[in-house]
């Protein structure tokens, strides 16, 4: 019972050691014990290793991409208030949280298991379809990704928007009908705020898409659809952010569309709906 106890002082102060938390006798002690004790030395690595551990967790965590809705959300949020100081604030005592390393590492390993777990849980979803008699993993990230590298692409260049202009709808259609190999129609957005500019062909994943360009308003906000022949993706709305840019996609037995904007948007939704009405 003694010896546990002791232990667990000893990690205790080890801890604090490590948080930079020790005055300057305590740390001359801990460094003491580091030199003559081969425990306290293991226990002082094996706190270390886990501290390093926790760090690498969260750093991962943090390079995870923010779901489109929260950052909308917080792109769209009023400006907080400007704190007002009370007459008797002075007299009142703040009180402050700081976790220990162990805390700290205990909290990591947490969410690690919880991520883990809701990644698990999201990968033993259906998402596979067999070619030939074997399992093929569906993967969209590539070519979503040269969809974004267009858009972005030409809504830099003003004056070259498009290749073919609004003023022209026939040739646009009998062109992007031939190049994709999808009949479709031009939706009119103008009930959105959106105008049509005209339309241009690109290839995503080596695969001929169409893309039509609309603009909003007065705000010379570009709003682009695009669509190419079907791909292995749900037929359900899938948002998505890629590089500050929104996207809202779905799928019919003859074709993928993509409804693409900036990450600031809030109607990308909207527009994908009235678009997959009229396409």
């Amino acid at each position: 019972m003694k010896a546990s106890a002791s232990s667990s002082a000893l990690e205790q102060r080890i801890s604090a050691f490590l948080d930079g938390e020790a005055n300057e006798h305590e740390r001359q002690e801990i460094e003491a014990l580091l030199v003559n004790e081969p425990q306290a030395r293991a226990l002082h690595d094996n706190l270390k290793r886990g501290t390093d551990y926790g760090r690498r967790v969260f750093d991962d965590a943090m390079k995870e991409p923010l779901p489109l809705e929260l950052v909308r959300t917080i792109k769209n949020a009023p400006l907080p208030r400007r704190a007002i100081r009370l007459p008797d604030d002075k007299k009142r005592q703040s009180l402050s949280f700081k976790p220990s390393r162990t805390q700290a590492l205990v909290a990591c390993i947490l969410s690690l298991c919880l991520g883990g777990g809701i990644g698990y849980a999201l990968g033993t979803q259906p998402g596979s379809t067999r070619l030939g008699g074997s399992e093929v993993q569906l993967d969209s990230r590539d070519w979503l990704d040269d969809v974004v590298a267009h858009y972005r692409l030409y809504t830099r260049l003003p004056d070259r928007l498009v290749e073919i202009g609004a003023d022209r709808p026939g040739d646009i259609l009998a062109w992007l009908t031939t190049g994709t190999g999808i009949a479709f129609r031009i939706p009119d957005l103008s009930q959105s705020g959106l105008a049509f500019a005209g339309a241009r062909l690109f290839t995503a994943d080596n695969r001929p898409s169409g893309l039509l360009l609309y603009r909003r308003g007065d705000e010379g906000e570009i709003i682009a659809i695009t669509f190419s022949k079907t791909r292995p993706d749900t037929n359900k709305p899938v948002e998505d952010i890629r590089a500050d840019t929104g996207l809202v996609s779905w799928s019919t037995p003859l074709a993928t569309y993509v409804v693409v904007g900036p990450s600031s948007a809030a109607d990308l939704d909207e527009i994908a709906a009235k678009a997959a009405g009229l396409i």
